[in-house]
């Protein structure tokens, strides 16, 4: 549904960093991939050790044609991502919270998440449970190669991990040293002068001393050197039909708009040419209720005609 397609440019500053460029079909199935792994150690577990082999929740491909499992898969990965945190972890608490209820069924995808009688108890648990997972939750951390400083394009998914990593490590940061060997000498995501300028002006010598000696002995690793292809930088939310770029901000200050909105433009073309609609499923659901409407309205006339023939008798 356009609806859903829609929220992909709004959830992209949101999303664990790590799935910003994948786009929403590849997340999904990452996220249904998951799932089914998640499903069958709770079955394991909970349920039947022989049965867990053969559990799989949700298939492994798309669907050829609107299927509402699928649908349900979307719309929880989307709740995932609105939350922020990787999906091994979204499922580790979620089934976790699910096997402390008592099921007749295992939990679907949508189930996983907070409903109106469970989201304060939901999320308060979800809150602790992300304070015991603190490198996810305190620490954003990611090995893209699109988030180091050398193949900065300005795009909203970069500024953002940016910004969000700079304000975790001017409030968390225990030792100076390791914040510059890690994120401005080894994996290349923070400019040096940016971490000189928010750390106490007294330590920096020091610090970028220790930081540059521990680096060249090897001891934070190499980075990754190799430049991501233009494929790589192509944002989750680029071309998704009925996304705004006239009133988001983030749209607004992204380099990727006017190759989004023309790709949006080309993908409604097709869809109109393959389907004779841009949004086929939209416009499905829109005759069948008016197929519905029209039959109740029938019926209807057809009552009210039957009576007054009856009262004439």
């Amino acid at each position: 549904m356009p609806g859903l397609l829609q929220r992909e440019h709004e959830l992209l500053t949101k999303k664990w960093f790590d799935y910003r460029f994948l786009s929403p079909l590849d997340a999904t199935l990452l996220f249904g991939e998951i799932y089914r792994k998640a499903l069958r150690a709770f079955v394991r577990a909970n349920i039947d050790r022989e049965l867990s082999e053969h559990v799989d929740g949700v298939k492994a491909n798309p669907p050829s044609e609107p299927a509402g499992w699928f649908t349900q898969l979307w719309i929880a990965r989307q709740r995932a991502d609105e939350l922020g945190v990787p999906y091994d972890q979204f499922m580790e608490f979620s089934f976790h919270f699910s096997g402390r209820r008592t099921r007749s069924r295992n939990p679907l995808p949508l189930q996983l998440h907070a409903n109106d009688r469970t989201k304060v108890a939901w999320h308060a648990q979800f809150e602790k449970f992300k304070l015991d997972r603190g490198p996810f939750s305190v620490w954003p951390g990611s090995d893209l190669a699109q988030y180091q400083i050398d193949h900065d394009r300005g795009l909203p998914a970069q500024t953002n991990f940016r910004e969000v990593l700079i304000a975790v490590v001017q409030n968390n940061a225990k030792r100076w040293s390791d914040v510059i060997a890690r994120h401005c000498l080894s994996q290349r995501q923070l400019p040096l002068r940016t971490v000189l300028r928010i750390m106490p002006a007294d330590q920096r010598r020091n610090s970028l001393k220790t930081a540059v000696d521990e680096t060249r002995s090897g001891m934070w690793g190499t980075r990754n050197s190799v430049k991501p292809d233009d494929a790589e930088f192509l944002q989750s939310c680029l071309g998704m039909q009925n996304s705004s770029t006239e009133h988001s901000l983030q749209c607004c200050s992204c380099p990727d708009r006017i190759r989004c909105k023309l790709i949006a433009t080309k993908i409604d073309a097709l869809a109109k040419r393959r389907f004779g609609s841009a949004s086929p499923v939209l416009d499905a659901r829109r005759a069948a209720g008016a197929a519905r409407v029209a039959k109740h309205r029938a019926k209807m006339a057809v009552s009210r005609t039957g009576g007054n023939v009856r009262g004439c008798v």
